[in-house]
């Protein structure tokens, strides 16, 4: 099979789906001998474009996992703006923070599909958690590098070995599930879905950093204390402030947090399907 560029498109606010997405995707590229060509599909700009792959094509698509499936409100733009040829192989991969992937690899896939991919691979990788310190920290590790080195090789023997290379499977006949619903420590549902960062104004200074960042564009660059539009938890304000001025405060999602600490410290496996 002639794969003439590898193509990285990842939806990655704080970076940790680009940095697993990139790895496969340049790894195996490397192997086969292609282009590696990026695509940061994390900002409302690009995600306004459509992009067309072709069959001689290697497409790697990644997306971190929001309550168990693919971003809501970035889901839209998957299905309006990346297509295959209807014969362009795919990779599959969803990042997520050590909970569980539950239908979001899954959703992947058989959106992959919809839009005239042909899946051959696909991956759940966990990557520490945007919402904490401590959940998954320091992954991914060696050890999951190790692993994603080897799920590359793989790939790039499927692509060059066979000239048909056989898609993943995936339950295609059930509907796809429901979110998961977040949970205080009480063990009854968190509801923070309004909640939007706090800005403490003794550290900011008004670099409009996080405005730039926000892949809502909700945050606004006059005044970057305010949350205008809709904000999906993402925490790259949180995370990339240089000077520490972002935060939430609110008490059920700092509760969920807590929630998540207490009872998903077990360190969890990478999935590789192909």
């Amino acid at each position: 099979m002639n794969i003439e560029k590898v193509y990285a498109v990842y939806f990655s606010p704080t970076g940790g789906t680009k940095k697993i997405v990139t790895m496969i995707a340049k790894e195996t590229a490397k192997r086969l001998g292609s282009d590696f060509i990026e695509i940061d599909y994390t900002s409302a700009e690009n995600r306004k474009n459509k992009y067309n792959f072709g069959k001689n094509d290697f497409v790697v698509i990644g997306t971190p996992v929001y309550a168990g499936r693919i971003p809501n409100k970035i889901l839209p733009d998957l299905e309006a703006g990346i297509f295959g040829s209807g014969d362009t192989k795919a990779a599959a991969v969803s990042v997520y923070g050590n909970r569980n992937y539950d239908e979001a690899l899954r959703e992947l896939i058989l959106l992959s599909e919809k839009n005239g991919f042909s899946p051959i691979a696909a991956a759940a990788v966990v990557n520490r958690h945007v919402f904490s310190e401590i959940l998954a920290a320091g992954r991914p590790d060696d050890t999951d590098i190790r692993e994603i080195r080897e799920f590359a090789d793989k790939i790039a023997v499927k692509l060059g070995k066979f000239s048909c290379a056989a898609p993943v499977a995936a339950d295609r006949e059930s509907e796809i599930g429901s979110y998961y619903t977040p949970l205080k420590v009480d063990g009854m549902a968190a509801k923070f879905l309004h909640a939007k960062p706090i800005t403490d104004m003794k550290k900011c200074d008004s670099c409009g950093i996080c405005a730039d960042l926000c892949p809502m564009e909700s945050i606004s660059r006059k005044n970057t204390s305010e949350v205008n539009g809709i904000c999906i938890k993402c925490h790259a304000c949180i995370k990339k402030c240089p000077n520490g001025a972002k935060y939430f405060d609110n008490s059920d999602f700092l509760s969920h947090v807590k929630m998540l600490e207490e009872n998903y410290t077990i360190r969890k496996n990478n999935l590789f399907i192909l």
